[in-house]
């Protein structure tokens, strides 16, 4: 079996309804079934399931796929491990992969081996060293938590944990390639992490793939991640993810450390996370955006904290989340913090927690005698960075107003200076005020969805879906079919878009609408692309070999060669039987 068939098998076999219904509640509507999008934050729905097309989109951050698509994004898996779990849950057996080289995937399982048995190795040590755990009820942490959470301890010792694994057949080799050995001046084997707790790091699929180590007395560095490996990545990896992924629906709560992480775990608040010694990455804020699109930064209540929290809305603004910042008292962190509220009192902090406008005018505005006008030009420098991301609304219009009186410059100038740094980004189009942005969109969809507002909607629903379903816009025509051609019972962000085609809609558009004509070119470029994907087939070595499959595909090639022949003639007869 070809693997394109195997792909379309497990396709059919599963039960997307299902698969996404575990993570959104749906309900019924026309052809599809709809919930809050479970990408980006929203109050009212604009993400649909369509089964028996199988896909589903979000008309509100546009994202779009099918099962494979749907687990690759929410559990971070490639292509093949997305094949393999759903193959896996079909009953479908795939043949032997051969993607990786054999060495490479028994490095990748020996590499977890070694880790795995680290970790068991640190556990048992915990449960020998009185001072650990003491440590551990001092910050907060006892009872099922600490094996759940699954604390460890590292001796103090040159090499007790290499010692003990090389005893189980591990190589000297193997523990330095996963991060567990280092090499002393003298080049002997030692254990990379010693007298520290331990703190397992794992991966988006919750797989341990390193380990983060914390002194307990005085010493630096405070806290010590073991080396990136084939299996860990620092500025990829997010501590806490794999508990934190399903809980990200109010967003996700970015913190500074392990113990931040945890202590809020451990109280109930799942949606946190933390880098790993690094500073928040883009990379980390693309693993969130596949959960969501709204992100809370809350870091240390001290100037550290603040330049960090800085940094990352420096990065996470362009990328499209809605940022909210939420700063502690100085001198406290996330973990100390919600120690003193409580789980409560700390998620009734984050529910309340500012959009970041207000925190950064007052910051640019800090310190600044603003009667100078070095000092204003300085604040209006500060802000130009950021203002570009402000929401396109009334309010927004109105702290324009407010921050041109403050710094004594023309509203004008102001605009001038945000839409100057907008087109400097990329953003040289801007749509109207608190319009969603147009979806890329085919030029026949387009075509479609206005002949559909227009009253045609019949029509367009008696054509063959297969004509159209696989063109940029085909979800939105999906839609709106469903709502049997009426824009008012779309949810928000499709009507949005309906509305913001309409007012795009020119004289052009009104004399493109000869419907036949239109039907006509819908299906020449469907016939097009079937007769391109016939001839892949045709030039595929396994084709070759099958005499019986080339009959059938020969047959079907000048079937449609005769319908492009009756079409192109139906085009000349429509334009006055010009050539």
């Amino acid at each position: 079996m070809r693997d394109r068939e195997i792909v379309e098998r497990v396709r059919d076999a599963t039960d997307l309804l299902a698969l996404v219904g575990q993570a959104v509640k749906l309900r019924k509507q026309g052809s599809a079934f709809v919930g809050l999008c479970p990408f980006h934050a929203e109050r009212s729905p604009s993400f649909q399931v369509v089964p028996n097309r199988g896909f589903y989109h979000c008309f509100g951050c546009g994202k779009h796929g099918d099962a494979f698509a749907w687990l690759m994004e929410r559990e971070g898996m490639t292509f093949p491990e997305a094949l393999e779990q759903l193959a896996r849950a079909a009953g479908i057996d795939l043949p032997q992969r051969r993607e990786r080289p054999a060495a490479e995937v028994d490095l990748e399982t020996r590499l977890r081996a070694a880790l795995e048995a680290a970790q068991a190795f640190y556990e048992r040590q915990l449960d020998r060293h009185e001072a650990a755990r003491a440590y551990l009820r001092q910050r907060g942490y006892e009872g099922p938590f600490v094996t759940e959470a699954g604390f460890g301890m590292a001796p103090d010792g040159w090499d007790p944990l290499v010692t003990h694994l090389r005893g189980l057949n591990f190589s000297g080799e193997l523990l330095e390639q996963a991060g567990l050995a280092s090499r002393s001046e003298r080049g002997t084997q030692i254990d990379f992490l010693r007298n520290r707790l331990t703190i397992p790091i794992h991966d988006a699929r919750g797989r341990l793939v390193a380990f983060g180590g914390r002194i307990m007395g005085e010493g630096q560095p405070k806290y010590l991640n073991t080396r990136d490996t084939a299996l860990f990545h620092k500025g990829e990896t997010l501590f806490g993810f794999h508990r934190a992924k399903g809980a990200m629906k109010e967003g996700a709560l970015v913190v500074e450390g392990y113990f931040d992480v945890l202590q809020l775990h451990q109280h109930g608040i799942h949606q946190a996370v933390a880098p790993l010694g690094t500073a928040l990455t883009e990379e980390h804020l693309k693993a969130l955006g596949r959960f969501t699109r709204r992100v809370i930064l809350c870091f240390d209540g001290d100037a550290a904290g603040r330049r960090a929290m800085e940094k990352s809305l420096r990065l996470a603004l362009p990328l499209g989340f809605e940022v909210r910042l939420l700063e502690l008292p100085q001198g406290e962190d996330p973990d100390t913090w919600c120690l003193k509220l409580g789980g409560e009192a700390f998620q009734d902090l984050l529910r309340t927690a500012p959009d970041w406008t207000a925190f950064m005018i007052d910051r640019a505005m800090e310190g600044k005698d603003l009667r100078r006008i070095s000092d204003r030009m300085g604040a209006f420098k500060d802000l130009l960075d950021f203002l570009p991301y402000l929401p396109r609304t009334t309010e927004s219009r109105d702290l324009f107003s407010s921050l041109a009186h403050q710094l004594q410059v023309p509203l004008q100038e102001l605009d001038r200076a945000v839409r100057g740094r907008q087109a400097s980004a990329g953003e040289t189009e801007q749509a109207p005020a608190g319009a969603a942005p147009l979806p890329v969109m085919d030029d026949l969809i387009r075509s479609l969805l206005l002949l559909s507002t227009a009253g045609h909607w019949h029509r367009v629903q008696e054509l063959p879906p297969t004509w159209w379903e696989g063109l940029d816009g085909a979800p939105l025509l999906q839609a709106l079919l469903d709502a049997e051609g009426d824009p008012a019972r779309l949810p928000e962000g499709a009507l949005a878009a309906i509305r913001h085609l309409e007012a795009q809609a020119s004289r052009q558009d009104e004399a493109g609408r000869d419907v036949d004509a239109l039907f006509t070119r819908l299906e020449t470029r469907y016939v097009d692309r079937e007769l391109q994907a016939n001839n892949r087939l045709l030039q595929d070595p396994r084709t070759l070999v099958d005499a019986a499959l080339t009959n059938r595909i020969m047959a079907r090639q000048n079937e449609l060669l005769a319908r492009q022949k009756d079409l192109a003639r139906r085009r000349r007869g429509a334009m006055g039987g010009q050539p």
